[in-house]
């Protein structure tokens, strides 16, 4: 739903809007029989969405498609339009990407993005599925993609759980910029017909204000609503509380000044960048140094060594932090043939790993499958994990018929990635004795 206030001259007829043409019917309109589309996945305000294939490549893809006829009222067209072109310029792992963009006809616009094969926050809060540790790992991702995008000149003014995307890996894909507006290149975040746009239980207080400029910190605003929501369940209205008194033992204290400054009404007193907000949601997330209310579980071994292959920069880099704050040392790589080098060179010097922990499916690279089968090969007697999101997987399943001590499951908690840790170099040390 979209928030929009405008002066209203005489009063004119209201035109029911056509159903929206069928998967066959965009199927045999999308140009130079470029796409396919399956089925149907979504309708709203901003268009229609169908899943479909791009044959050239054979990949999913995202299609949306709007009416031109029913968007003249709220100037749907242009903001359509402006979508396509913010996301163009947008090219990161927290953004969904578009491909493609045009018109069919004079009738229809459309434009074709990565398809997220997953399901957004709205939908995780909904089946219960939501958490504090689960919300505290996806929102410096959140920040990052929105780090990006202001960087780029970007406000996305529309921050919702509908409009984050949480792939099965746990990647978290910003999609919906059908109110952003590029900042360089606009003084005004009003548009010309003075309609005040956004949700109104995200919208910033700057944004019920038509003659008033917005910027990047009305996306502030948002995201601080977005992270009240996901780490207690209720939106802050009225006379509020802070998150840790919601959520006793739940959530540690520190958060609620993160919370509390990205809500303030006065945006000269919010944090005055995503940067900020994502540090300072990084250091709520250290373990305080006297007597956390949920102590981490301690390591086996203070010098244990561990190499981590994970190809999502984002999670390695949360895994990699955590583990090191549980005072292991950690050695990261992105591919397996990297990870071979590091292990080999490893035993060379002397200075083996205790531990690695290897990400399953690496689309780009040597999979953890295949690069655990060298790895026997180094070493017979190797300790590794087998990390994933696809829990189905038969690895994942039956993971000591692999030659894995472990298997960690995506999304992951922090302690649940501590215990697995910790129960193989206890099995590894049981071994070795």
């Amino acid at each position: 739903m979209h928030l929009a206030t405008s002066s209203q001259g005489p009063a004119t007829p209201v035109l029911a809007r056509s159903a929206p043409p069928t998967p066959a019917e965009l199927s045999a309109m999308m140009p130079f029989g470029r796409y396919s589309v399956q089925a149907q996945v979504g309708i709203g305000g901003m268009g229609t969405v169908y899943r479909g294939t791009q044959l050239s490549l054979g990949r999913p893809v995202a299609i949306k498609v709007l009416r031109v006829s029913d968007g003249y009222d709220f100037a749907f067209e242009d903001r359509f339009r402006r979508e396509a072109r913010a996301m163009a310029a947008l090219n990161h792992p927290n953004i969904v990407a578009i491909y493609d963009y045009g018109h069919l006809g004079s009738e229809f616009l459309f434009f074709v993005m990565e398809f997220v094969d997953g399901t957004d926050l709205g939908g995780i809060m909904n089946q219960g599925r939501m958490t504090p540790d689960l919300a505290l790992q996806l929102l410096p991702q959140i920040c990052a993609g929105l780090e990006y995008a202001h960087a780029k000149g970007i406000v996305h003014r529309d921050i919702k759980p509908a409009n984050i995307m949480l792939t099965r890996q746990g990647e978290v894909k910003i999609t919906d910029f059908g109110l952003a507006k590029d900042v360089a290149r606009v003084a005004s975040m009003v548009t010309e017909t003075h309609m005040v746009m956004g949700t109104p239980e995200y919208a910033a207080p700057e944004q019920f204000n038509a003659h008033r400029e917005v910027d990047h910190r009305a996306d502030i605003y948002a995201l601080g609503v977005l992270m009240y929501q996901m780490l207690t369940g209720a939106l802050p209205r009225g006379t509020w509380q802070a998150p840790s008194a919601l959520r006793p033992g739940a959530i540690d204290e520190r958060i609620d000044a993160v919370v509390v400054r990205a809500l303030m009404q006065d945006r000269q007193c919010r944090f005055q960048s995503l940067t900020d907000m994502r540090r300072a949601i990084e250091a709520a997330l250290v373990p305080a140094a006297r007597t956390p209310s949920r102590p981490l579980p301690q390591p086996v071994a203070q010098s244990a060594r561990i190499l981590l292959l994970e190809d999502d920069l984002m999670v390695r880099d949360l895994m990699r932090r955590a583990l090191e704050k549980a005072r292991f040392e950690v050695v990261e790589t992105g591919d397996g043939k990297d990870t071979l080098r590091l292990y080999q060179e490893a035993m060379n010097q002397g200075r083996p790993f205790d531990l690695a922990i290897l990400d399953l499916t690496i689309p780009d690279g040597m999979c953890g499958r295949e690069t655990m089968l060298h790895l026997r090969r180094i070493d017979p007697r190797i300790l590794a994990i087998v990390s994933s999101g696809y829990r189905d997987d038969p690895v994942m399943k039956d993971c000591a018929a692999y030659g894995f001590a472990g298997a960690l499951p995506k999304p992951y908690q922090v302690e649940g990635l501590l215990q697995v840790v910790n129960s193989a170099l206890a099995v590894g040390r049981r071994s070795a004795a």
